[in-house]
């Protein structure tokens, strides 16, 4: 099976079906769920290096969320498929409130038979065709906010997929709702709010490392054509300049990296700090990759600005990501909404709870 994903391969139905084939491959050779969370962080720095798209090859993603959450029957339905290199996707963004979920207008209606039935507009949503399964946030017919497994195949899902300027090697777009029922066993045990947040102080430590993975490929590549140019006689000496910024960046980049390490451990026990570290660590990485690849490929020179380059792929891939899990802004944000929580505001900052026991370790049967 030939699964070469380079930038030359455009976004589509073919670069799809090779990451798909990648991850089922690689998913009968490795599991990364047993590890400890900085063996999946730095597995996926490399993925990054190797391409970005790679993202998602390895571990449950946010069927995480599954693992940790869902009753004995919906891990029981859902784990081994994943496991197996099947796609989880996450519908939380909606039109009107960006990813503020406390602006969920998705709700259920409770049906005859003791099911739900959710309708509602989820936006910007990765894995879109791809996804086996749905993690679901949405109002409950009391007002409260859930999450559910929704399989992919449920009546009443209608996609609209919206072509990316980057992170395309995944379908993305409108994921419209229309009453799918939602039988009682698919919901999430806990509150939505809390769920969302515990996943996400996780999850971002290892979006952060992918970028940075990218970033550090570029300059491994840019760091390369300097060397070979001046072996071949082509440069006599690198400028003063050059060598600042490859200086520069190679210090910005490892940084990041070991802020990512640092809020995946605290993610990992449970620290009070871990929401914060997560968003932090998670706006100034892709911050970081992204001004760190803006400034090398100026070094490649007009190679670099071909539509077949690596280099470019990776820096419209790290601007994708500006706006995946959080646009960086906003993350910031919570973050120094948590600096400055006091006593008074203590019940507008929650501590995320702790996170259960590793999905590894979640029985797999009823």
């Amino acid at each position: 099976m030939h699964c070469s994903v380079g930038a030359n391969l455009q976004a589509g139905v073919e670069r799809s079906r090779r990451l798909r084939a990648i991850r089922q491959d690689l998913a009968r050779h490795v599991d990364t769920t047993g590890d400890p969370d900085l063996f999946q962080l730095l597995t996926q720095f490399m993925c990054g290096y190797c391409d970005i798209d790679l993202r998602d090859t390895f571990g449950l993603g946010h069927g995480r969320l599954i693992a940790r959450h869902g009753g004995a029957q919906t891990r029981q339905r859902w784990i081994p498929r994943l496991l197996a290199g099947e796609l989880a996707g996450i519908a939380v963004t909606e039109p009107h409130g960006g990813s503020r979920p406390a602006e969920t207008q998705t709700c259920a209606v409770a049906g005859p038979d003791g099911t739900w039935k959710v309708t509602g507009r989820k936006s910007w949503i990765s894995r879109l065709t791809e996804a086996a399964v749905f993690v679901l946030f949405f109002r409950t017919p009391d007002g409260g906010l859930a999450a559910a497994a929704v399989d992919a195949t449920q009546p009443g899902l209608h996609r609209q997929p919206i072509p990316p300027t980057g992170l395309a090697g995944w379908t993305w777009g409108v994921l419209d709702l229309d009453e799918v029922k939602i039988r009682q066993e698919d919901v999430l045990h806990g509150d939505g709010m809390l769920l969302l947040r515990e996943h996400f102080a996780g999850y971002r430590p290892l979006v952060t490392a992918t970028a940075l993975g990218g970033a550090a490929a570029v300059f491994d590549a840019v760091t390369a054509r300097l060397s070979a140019r001046q072996a071949a006689g082509d440069l006599h000496r690198l400028r003063d300049s050059a060598l600042i910024t490859l200086g520069r960046t190679h210090v910005q980049l490892a940084t990041a990296l070991l802020g990512a390490v640092t809020a995946s451990y605290l993610a990992e026990g449970g620290h009070p700090a871990a929401e914060l570290w997560g968003a932090a660590t998670k706006a100034h990485g892709i911050d970081t990759a992204n001004s760190a690849t803006a400034e090398l490929a100026l070094l490649l020179g007009a190679s670099g600005f071909r539509a077949d380059c690596r280099t470019a792929k990776t820096r419209r891939d790290l601007g994708g990501l500006l706006y995946a899990d959080g646009i960086h802004d906003s993350l910031y944000r919570t973050a120094g909404k948590q600096h400055t929580a006091t006593k008074d505001s203590a019940g507008d900052v929650t501590a995320v709870p702790a996170p259960r026991d590793r999905p590894a370790s979640v029985a797999m049967t009823a």
